[in-house]
């Protein structure tokens, strides 16, 4: 019989080694364990875990590894922030000899059904570089790969971009009203405050949507739900980088992740969040020479050109070849379309890495599912009513910041 096991820590470093052929291009197999063991001091809930038959339990079928985070949500026509808990899904492994005999959608299906019956789970995410309909058939849902790309080594498309940030709508210059007063570079220093100010839009953008227009006479839709890019994510994304750069030639250690735009002048280091007016968060792909924009929150156009000449700046200083962003067309979380239409770029669908999501949140804003079925029978009927409630309400939500941050 086929069991979902929760992997051990030597499990999880023998698939490591296993699927290191899968992922750990450009690094030696054993750069690639350090990669994998230092980013599980900054994740959070990180869990690995195995497929097996219980007549043969040291021998895995299949493998993957998850990751739970605290993750906000907003009822359809209500302004409350709720919370509960998100799992996202990595690392999704058969080894070649085990393939072709449907393991890891039995694995998929294990996943799923333990976490839609688990104690305050909301949803779970994960990208996929396989067919999708593959993770279609085990409950989860595409959405578009929508991207945004500047590729450095066509001189059309720079020379297109950098003539549309030097001016805004207005014809003024896009620099003219910004200096070392009122802009700071991002700096592990002061990332956090930097973050906190983006997890504030996050739940603002997550309260519009659930009370637009569209959202309350869409039937098919009860709730807007989010990830949330905190410091775990941002210290996971530099430890990779900051590997890289010791192991690929010619690149030195990053120091520098972003920049910010105040709304006034501050002296010295940053340290109110409210004094943040826009931003943009960067990490280093030295493997694909790409800088990849983890966030960025222009308050009007003027700050989207001038930070993005902020990451041009940094990708040609160290040579890369493009600059890359997720888009996430569900909402303007990240940046404005015509934004990106007024510097002449365009958002394009990528191959792979498609976003797939599932979800369940209950509409009477409890999430404890059927963990509880040894209680009462009171209880027990409860937990009946308040499954079937989940059941009825699995996939109507809008999922925003539909972003695959480097961890996953």
């Amino acid at each position: 019989m086929l069991e979902l096991r929760l992997g051990t820590w030597e499990q999880f470093k023998l698939n490591t080694y296993s699927n290191y052929q899968e992922w750990g291009n450009s690094i030696n197999i054993e750069h690639y364990w350090e990669r994998e063991r230092v980013s599980k001091d900054y994740v959070t809930g990180h869990r690995p875990w195995i497929l097996v038959d219980s007549e043969q339990p040291n021998e895995i079928l299949a493998s993957c590894e998850t990751y739970t985070q605290e993750s906000p949500y907003c009822l359809k026509g209500t302004k409350e922030i709720k919370y509960g808990l998100s799992e996202s899904v990595a690392s999704v492994f058969v080894d070649p000899k085990h393939r072709n005999k449907g393991y890891a959608t039995k694995l998929m299906k294990f996943l799923y059904d333990r976490f839609k019956n688990q104690d305050k789970r909301i949803f779970c995410d994960l990208y996929s570089d396989i067919n999708p309909i593959v993770y279609e058939k085990c409950g989860w849902v595409q959405n578009p790969a929508t991207t945004f790309t500047i590729n450095l080594n066509e001189d059309t498309m720079v020379s297109k971009f950098l003539n549309s940030i030097s001016y805004n709508n207005n014809g003024n210059i896009v620099e003219s009203r910004i200096n070392e007063n009122n802009s700071k570079p991002v700096t592990e220093g002061n990332i956090e405050l930097i973050l906190k100010k983006g997890i504030e839009h996050t739940k603002t953008t997550l309260i519009e949507i659930a009370n637009d227009t569209q959202t309350i006479n869409n039937q098919s839709i009860e709730y807007v739900f989010s990830k949330q890019f905190t410091t775990s994510e941002f210290y996971w994304e530099i430890s990779q980088a900051k590997l890289y750069s010791t192991v690929i030639e010619g690149f030195k250690v990053p120091t520098v992740f972003g920049h910010c735009i105040l709304n006034k002048e501050v002296d010295g280091d940053l340290t109110d969040f409210n004094n943040v007016k826009s931003f943009i968060v960067w990490t280093f792909d030295y493997r694909e020479k790409t800088l990849k924009i983890l966030k960025l929150f222009a308050d009007c156009e003027s700050d989207f050109k001038y930070l993005l000449k902020k990451s041009y700046d940094q990708a040609l200083e160290i040579n890369f070849q493009s600059i890359f962003a997720w888009w996430p067309n569900s909402s303007s979380d990240k940046f404005k379309k015509e934004y990106v239409d007024s510097i002449n770029q365009e958002i394009t669908i990528r191959n792979g890495s498609i976003p797939m999501v599932t979800s369940w949140i209950n509409l009477n804003g409890n999430n404890n599912n059927n963990n509880n079925n040894n209680n009462n029978n009171n209880n027990n009927n409860n937990n009946n009513n308040n499954n079937n409630n989940n059941n009825n309400n699995i996939n109507k939500g809008i999922w925003i910041n539909v972003e695959k941050f480097g961890w996953l």
